[in-house]
């Protein structure tokens, strides 16, 4: 199996090679560096012009790009470099992926993302709605030593449907880097706005059944979980009155990766984000993982 990392021909997306680079050191798989060109205007058929120069100015900065890149990942892992051109660079990573059939492909934050912090761009935006594939983002300014490895998944559940999607994917990944497994359960409880006597605690009973029901999805999930020999390390329900106040919550370590889940309204074997997954990632300090619907 292999691990891609796209990367732009202007260098932009090295911190998800310092991420590929660990992931693929933990699991002992090789990485294929893929750098895409994006003809946006379809002339990639030009020989000669000023399309043509353009397009050997970009290869040419792509090739700068990936001997940069080569330098990034732990001396043991095996490294190859593809540059391709095409209109559609999320498109051509997917495609990329499938030939070499790649167990995650990995990319980068946007360039505005906070530092150490997770955003979505053009292209991750398209491959986290249709991607076939685990896709991987690395935090911006995201940085591996040659020596530091996976040390903890931390899988994001709400239901016994996530927990049946997940499972295999989770405790393979797992298995292969050697390391344990976290469940969390992240939550938002606002004031609500009732009349005169209401308050926080009006809803108590709707939430204590909440808790319930989450901590009987959670004991499901580590039960499946230990079956496969996986350690879990971590059961976690992280409740705040905002997503970045839940996922300040958990106490995020060195090694972390959050995996999440694909909506259950997404087509079968295709990524596609709910509408809470973006405001998780957003405030989540460690790389995500996000997997397609099974």
């Amino acid at each position: 199996m292999t691990v891609v990392a796209g990367i732009g021909p202007d260098g932009r997306g090295m911190h998800a090679v310092h991420l590929a680079g660990r992931i693929a050191a933990s699991t002992e798989e090789d990485l294929l560096l893929c750098c895409v060109v994006s003809d946006a205007w379809g002339r990639g058929s030009a020989a000669s012009g000023a399309d043509a120069d353009w397009r050997r100015h970009l290869e040419g900065m792509a090739t700068e790009a990936m001997a940069e890149a080569r330098t990034i990942p732990p001396p043991e892992v095996r490294v190859d470099a593809v540059v391709r051109t095409a209109r559609s660079v999320p498109r051509e990573l997917v495609t990329a992926s499938e030939r070499a059939d790649a167990s995650i492909l990995v990319v980068g934050s946007a360039g505005d993302a906070l530092m150490g912090h997770v955003a979505l761009g053009n292209v991750s935006t398209w491959l986290l709605h249709r991607a076939s594939l685990p896709v991987a983002l690395s935090p911006r300014s995201f940085w591996s030593e040659p020596t530091d490895r996976l040390e903890r998944l931390v899988l994001a559940v709400d239901s016994d449907a996530a927990v049946d999607s997940a499972l295999d994917a989770t405790t393979l990944l797992a298995r292969r880097a050697g390391v344990g497994l976290g469940l969390v359960t992240f939550g938002v409880r606002r004031l609500p706005a009732l009349p005169d006597g209401g308050g926080r605690r009006a809803d108590d009973a709707v939430y204590e059944a909440w808790r319930e029901q989450i901590d009987a999805f959670q004991a499901r999930a580590a039960s499946l979980v230990e079956e496969t020999g996986v350690p879990v390390t971590d059961r976690i329900v992280a409740v705040a009155d905002s997503w970045r106040g839940a996922v300040n919550k958990v106490h995020w370590r060195e090694g972390d990766m959050l995996v999440m889940t694909s909506s259950r309204e997404g087509p079968v074997r295709r990524i596609f984000l709910g509408s809470n997954a973006p405001r998780i990632m957003g405030h989540v300090p460690v790389p995500v993982l996000t997997l397609p619907r099974r």
